[in-house]
Formats: C-alpha cells, sequence, structure tokens
C-alpha cells in the first residue's frame, strides 16, 4: 500500500480520536458535575473529608476575620494515603505551617511567643475532619443557596443555620466537579460576615509536588501530634462548665506554661469550638465580655469556691457572645 495513504489513514484515525476524546470528555464531566447538583446538602459535605484525602491542590486563597484581611499560599498532597500540607502567609509576619499526616510543624518569627501550648488549626478551609454530618443535622438546618463560580470553578453554596439560635451561621462553597472546600463564611444571626476564607485561584491534582511541600522559612520551630491532642479526654472533678450547647464535648486539655495560667478545656461540634481557660486572678484580671476578631468571642468570669478560693475563667472560641456568656457562667467550682 502506498505510504502516503498509509499515512492518511493513520491521520484521519488520530483525528477522529482526538475529535472522540474531545466530545466525550465535556460529557464525562457534565455528568459529574450533575451527579453533584443531585445531591443533598448533607451529601455534599459528606464529601468534603473525602475530597482532602484523594485530591491534591495548590493555590492561594484569603482569610478576612472582621476588617482585617490576609493572603495565603496552600500546598495540599497526598502519598500513599497520607495527607502533607504547607500553609504558608503571604503578608504580615512570617509564619508557615507543616503538615505530615498527623504531625504538625509551626515555624513562626523568633521573637512570637505563646501564652499557652495549643496546636493551631491547619487551615481555614477545613471545616472540621470527620464531621458527622448527619448527626449535626440535629442542631443545624442545612440549605443549598445557589449555584456559583468560585476562583473560576463552578461551585454549589450551602448554608446551615443554627436551630437552638445558639450557634453562628456558616456557609460553605463546595467544588461541584471534585467536593473540595473553596470557600467558607462565618455570620451573625443578622447576616453580617463575620470572617470568610476563600481561594482567589486553585489547581487541582498539579503533577510532582514534592518540592513545593518542603519548608521554606527559618525561626521558631513547634512540633504537634494531632493524636494526641485528639484523644478522648475528661473533665478535672473540681470544674466544668455545667452547661453547653448542644452536640458539643470535650476535644483537648492544655497544661499552661506557667504558675498563673492552670489549664484549658477545649469543646467542638466538630465545626465550632471554644476553649476554657483557668488561672489565678491577678489585679489585670476583669470580667468582660466581647468579640476579638471575626466570629471569635471572650468571655472572662471570677468564680469562686466553697472555701472562698477564687478562680480567673475566660472562655474564647467561635460562638455568638449570648452562647458564650452562659457557658461561662455556668463554671461551677468545687473543693
Amino acid at each position: 500500500m502506498d505510504k502516503g495513504v498509509v499515512a492518511s489513514q493513520v491521520t484521519k484515525s488520530n483525528v477522529i480520536r482526538v475529535l472522540c476524546f474531545a466530545f466525550l470528555c465535556p460529557l464525562i464531566l457534565m455528568a459529574i458535575s450533575a451527579s453533584v447538583r443531585a445531591m443533598t446538602p448533607i451529601e455534599l459535605l459528606s464529601m468534603l473529608d473525602e475530597a482532602r484525602k484523594e485530591n491534591s491542590f495548590i493555590g492561594t486563597f484569603i482569610h478576612r476575620r472582621g476588617d482585617s484581611v490576609n493572603s495565603y499560599h496552600i500546598v495540599h498532597g497526598i502519598q500513599d494515603g497520607v495527607q502533607y500540607e504547607r500553609l504558608k502567609s503571604l503578608d504580615g509576619a512570617p509564619r508557615e505551617i507543616l503538615r505530615d499526616g498527623e504531625s504538625v510543624t509551626c515555624i513562626l518569627p523568633e521573637d512570637v511567643g505563646s501564652r499557652w501550648d495549643q496546636i493551631p488549626p491547619l487551615s481555614p478551609l477545613v471545616p472540621g475532619e470527620n464531621v458527622d454530618w448527619k448527626e449535626i443535622q440535629k442542631w443545624l438546618k442545612f440549605t443549598i443557596l445557589s449555584h456559583s463560580w468560585i476562583a473560576g470553578r463552578e461551585a454549589i453554596l450551602i448554608e446551615a443555620q443554627s436551630i437552638e439560635q445558639d450557634r453562628f451561621i456558616r456557609r460553605y462553597g463546595i467544588d461541584a466537579e471534585t467536593g473540595l472546600l473553596l470557600k467558607t463564611e462565618i455570620l451573625n444571626s443578622e447576616g453580617r460576615s463575620l470572617e470568610l476564607a476563600q481561594f482567589t485561584q486553585i489547581k487541582i491534582n498539579p503533577s510532582n509536588l514534592k518540592e513545593e511541600l518542603a519548608p521554606t522559612l527559618k525561626g521558631k520551630v513547634t512540633k504537634f501530634d494531632r493524636r494526641h491532642w485528639n484523644k478522648s479526654a475528661t473533665t478535672s472533678v473540681n470544674w466544668k462548665p455545667d452547661w453547653l450547647p448542644s452536640g458539643f464535648h470535650l476535644t483537648g486539655v492544655t497544661s499552661g506554661e506557667d504558675k498563673n495560667f492552670v489549664e484549658a478545656y477545649t469543646y467542638s461540634d466538630g465545626l465550632s469550638s471554644f476553649s476554657i481557660f483557668r488561672e489565678q486572678p491577678s489585679a489585670q484580671f476583669v470580667e468582660m465580655e466581647g468579640r476579638g476578631g471575626g466570629a471569635t468571642v471572650a468571655v472572662s468570669r471570677v468564680i469562686e469556691t466553697e472555701k472562698g478560693e477564687k478562680w480567673g475563667i475566660t472562655l474564647v472560641g467561635e460562638i455568638p457572645v449570648e452562647t458564650a456568656k452562659r457557658v461561662a457562667s455556668s463554671v461551677s467550682m468545687l473543693n
């Protein structure tokens, strides 16, 4: 057979393959997207944890807390089922958080100190790991608000409202193709935005992220093990809050670094969390209630034991002020 004829046939065959691939790919993506669109809010939110375990990504996002806005670079990789992550601030003081499975390493400037030893969050775009979304429906009502675009990708916007009005309103923007979280927002009961984290650009499943996951800063290094932090904990027998919002339970206990700060208990429902710190009240300790930054509130109280011993109690967390006041006021001390 003539070589020109053979080449022509091969070329036509390749063209047909390319055209078929080009035709089928959008249909496949449309089918995936259509199946995601048909999901309920709980089905969509239940994808978040698995989506982070199955997809790598690299991008930048903004994090607004009240009037303060910061930008971050994030790299998230998967290797042999283990999640690796590098989160670096792009403005303000240089800081970097690295994740290797359950191990977390913080790199901060040498002059940055900490009053207590507490594991930082991995990223504001992690709504919570291993959240029981079906269980949390007992306290939150979930609604699909709209379909929109975030960082150039089709997203489904979901809102979670507190049934008992003891939590903030939360909104989640979920990638329609992969199920990854592209946006999270916290609003008060009047609908005013308190805190927002949203991707401005993202590339999903890029090749070879090994170099991108390596640390880029030098400074004060602190390491944590999340398995130790998240282990089952019990409160001391001599102090505890007598009231908690439904669904909140103890998730961690932290010991203080000095004689004044004794310990802190952290409570969470999987999405929101707050910590209660106990300390010896000094002359500077005052009872107060108010907002810290964004969705963070702080409430302080002085409580007294039956023998007249006084302790300072400070609650800090992402719950409405009225809820925080009720929790703090319910803390009781035994001898």
